[in-house]
């Protein structure tokens, strides 16, 4: 009976251990929503919807005007670079700014970024998938 008991133990505990060890990371969001993978590698990016242009068109009519005016598509002397997290959903779930201006001026694109519309999320083999989206913005002054 306890050699019994004793293999029925060790059962129990060697397939949670088994399962414990299987289980793939999460990142949970603080806004809401899980990614259970995060893929570096695409086959196709996620990206705003309209592409490009209608980004830079959004931060013009989003920011703060005195911000939006020194924005420019080409102009490189100052460039604000911010890597997002987007779900399969299209959902922005998490903003980190990697190449800072100024405090105010990171500021006010990350507040602009708050207000970003569902995006096109990144597909793998015609899944769509949760990646990394890296937004750069280039200001005159």
């Amino acid at each position: 009976m306890k050699r019994l008991l004793f293999f029925l133990v060790a059962g129990i505990l060697s397939i949670a251990a088994v399962s414990a060890q299987s289980a793939p990371p999460y990142y949970v969001s603080p806004r809401g929503g899980v990614c259970d993978t995060i893929w570096n590698k695409v086959d196709v990016p996620s990206s705003f919807p309209g592409g490009m242009e209608e980004m830079y068109y959004f931060f013009h009519k989003t920011m703060d005007s005195k911000y939006a005016e020194n924005l420019h598509p080409n102009i490189t002397s100052k460039r604000v670079m911010v890597k997002l997290l987007v779900s399969d959903q299209g959902k922005v779930m998490d903003q980190k700014v990697l190449v800072k201006v100024a405090p105010d001026v990171d500021a006010a694109v990350l507040e602009a970024i708050k207000k970003f519309p569902t995006m096109v999320p990144a597909q793998v083999k015609g899944r769509k998938v949760c990646s990394y989206y890296i937004v750069a913005l280039n200001f005159l002054k």
